[in-house]
């Protein structure tokens, strides 16, 4: 018997990978980002720690004019893997070790620098993702994560529903608590 392996929950296989990139398309659904809708989702042990999507800072008015001002908006935009990071650290939650699930772009390099330094060591993202306009900072975000040893997965999607399995409901749930 392998005692190394007593306690560890075992690998989690691929369609976890899909479940938790559909939880991170739900949560991308949260944004108010008229143009661009992103949620990231960190997991250990096929656990939620945190969830973040792209939007202003907590506290900041997210007014109709400051949204729909491309140019304002970008600065002032919190991206979704931050936004997690940062719900994390409030939280208390330490994410060394976890694997971040980012619907639906490949991390930039910004978040990149920001999820090597919480110790994330794989980031798992849909496998459609194309040439986008902000490819060359996806690039180097690959790059980074390559010198810091960690691991990006593409995982086989279409849309936000799996393809292997029944289509999953991304609706919100709702509870009848009558």
């Amino acid at each position: 018997m392998d005692t190394k392996s007593i306690g560890r929950p075992p690998k989690a296989p691929k369609h976890w990978d899909q479940r938790f990139l559909v939880i991170a398309s739900h949560v991308a659904g949260w944004s108010k980002d008229p143009s661009t809708k992103v949620g990231a989702v960190a997991v250990r042990n096929r656990r939620i720690l945190a969830t973040g999507y792209n939007g202003l800072p907590a506290g900041v008015d997210d007014t109709d004019s400051r949204l729909a001002n491309r140019e304002t908006r970008l600065k002032m935009t919190t991206h979704a893997e931050m936004n997690c990071v940062a719900y994390a650290a409030r939280s208390g939650v330490c994410l060394t070790g976890a694997t971040m699930y980012v619907w639906p772009l490949m991390t930039c390099s910004q978040c990149a620098a920001v999820l090597i330094q919480a110790e994330i060591n794989k980031v798992v993202v849909p496998d459609f993702v194309e040439p986008f306009r902000w490819q060359e900072s996806f690039d180097l975000a690959r790059q980074m994560f390559v010198e810091a040893g960690v691991t990006v997965h593409r995982v086989p999607m279409k849309g936000p529903v799996n393809q292997e399995e029944e289509p999953i409901d991304t609706s919100p749930c709702s509870l009848d608590v009558t």
